[in-house]
């Protein structure tokens, strides 16, 4: 293997002063495996001059994932680059508790499963959701974002997800969405499992993240209010989401919907949740994550 370079290249010097001489290794060993399995026969000039690219953009901030091109999500290796949001662990904990939920509730059943994700991002919910849950699974991903609709459009086809996943643009906003999802749903009594991992980061939380994540991932996929809402508490998308399953026939009686949230949002989503739909919410649970924080909320309907 071609080594890494100079310890004296001015990147690599940056990058061990950012990160620490152990992480900043880590990550070279990382970058050169992303290499080798893009481009397993790459000569030895072609690795330098590629590593040197990857060191010296991630020394000037770029995240890692959009550097390496890829995140790991549970089985899949999920395609990421910028604006599109990076899936995160914690996200991938809750979808696979999802799926396993989804197996026991739907166990002997040969139907398939109808999923829709709302701001399905890189497509990382639906798709680990095909892989992880023992039931089958067809699912409809929905997002503003062209750059992420295209790019989910890849992750599906990579997979080889594409007979069961479906990805369209819309705005969940828009008079015509509804309309929209159910024109390609498999039943008109509604979906029935709805996720989404929506925006939710309050405007003054927003302005204090670091420039590797405002710099790089959309505003549209965090800042949890639309400008001009007069909302400031991040949690318009919640409203719209429970809104319009109280109005329309989204899911189904017996489905279930689930949500991410941010820290300290789940006590005021789950009032959001059952304010909305009142009696149809049969159960609603509080999930945390890995780190024993309230991450998603899931109600079942």
């Amino acid at each position: 293997m071609p080594r890494i370079g100079k310890p004296t290249d001015l990147s690599n010097r940056i990058l061990r002063l950012s990160l620490g001489s152990e992480a900043a290794n880590r990550e070279l060993r990382w970058m050169k495996e992303a290499i080798y399995e893009a481009r397993p026969k790459i000569s030895s000039v072609d690795f330098d001059a590629t590593l040197k690219s990857y060191v010296k953009r991630r020394a000037t901030g770029t995240p890692l994932t959009y550097v390496l091109g890829t995140q790991p999500f549970g089985p899949l290796s999920i395609k990421c680059r910028p604006p599109t949001l990076i899936p995160r662990p914690e996200t991938e904990d809750w979808v696979t508790r999802l799926g396993q939920v989804i197996s026991s509730v739907q166990s002997g059943s040969q139907s398939p499963i109808s999923v829709l994700d709302i701001c399905t991002g890189t497509g990382c919910i639906p798709m680990l959701l095909s892989c992880t849950s023992r039931s089958p699974i067809t699912a409809l991903g929905v997002d503003i974002s062209e750059a992420a609709v295209n790019l989910a459009k890849e992750n599906v086809t990579e997979a080889g997800l594409s007979g069961r996943i479906q990805i369209i643009k819309g705005d969940l906003f828009d008079d015509t969405f509804v309309r929209t999802v159910l024109s390609k749903a498999t039943s008109q009594d509604g979906f029935d499992v709805i996720t989404s991992n929506p925006p939710y980061i309050p405007q003054e939380e927003y302005d204090r993240l670091p420039p590797s994540v405002k710099h790089y991932e959309d505003q549209l996929a965090l800042l949890g209010d639309r400008q001009g809402s007069g909302e400031a508490d991040g949690l318009s998308f919640y409203h719209r989401i429970a809104e319009l399953i109280s109005k329309e026939n989204l899911v189904r009686d017996g489905g279930i919907l689930a949500v991410e949230h941010g820290l300290g949002q789940s006590a005021a989503v789950q009032n959001i949740i059952s304010n909305a739909l009142g009696h149809r919410v049969r159960r609603l649970e509080a999930w945390k994550d890995q780190w024993e924080k309230e991450r998603a909320v899931v109600a079942f309907l």
